[in-house]
């Protein structure tokens, strides 16, 4: 698929975003991580796991802030999103960025080159940007 997302058995990957690192992090009521002239924007709670540990972390809420910035200049391994509308940024640290399917709201959006966009529906599912919103 253009754009660099293509399909796999049980959603997308994103491998237009693999080896680039988070150029910026900007939080404000979502969670922003720019990688070249992609972004994903984190709309719903997400859990930031590190070398040593696993937090929930929420913009919006003001949840666990004090980790987010650690993921600037981390290099992008893997953006996965699955058919059940959650997300999985794995860095090549080691570091995951997991956001689960979120029951009443946009969880996720992934903006790519141009202004071609993914992203997860509300109470499940991936908004593709050949396919029209359910």
């Amino acid at each position: 698929m253009a754009n660099g997302i293509n399909r796999v058995g049980d959603g997308w990957d994103i491998h237009s975003m693999r080896g680039i690192g988070i150029g910026e992090v900007i939080i404000g009521n979502v969670l922003r991580l720019h990688t070249g002239s992609s972004r994903i924007e984190v709309h719903s709670p997400a859990e930031l796991t590190t070398d040593h540990e696993a937090v929930p972390v929420h913009a919006s809420t003001r949840t666990n802030l004090d980790r987010l910035p650690q993921l600037l200049d981390q290099v992008v391994a893997e953006v996965h999103a699955a058919d059940s509308g959650s997300l999985r940024v794995r860095f090549a640290s080691g570091w995951r960025l997991d956001v689960p399917v979120s029951s009443d709201a946009f969880g996720w959006v992934i903006g790519l080159r141009g202004s071609s966009s993914i992203g997860s529906l509300p109470g499940g599912g991936v908004r593709m940007p050949d396919r029209p919103q359910a």
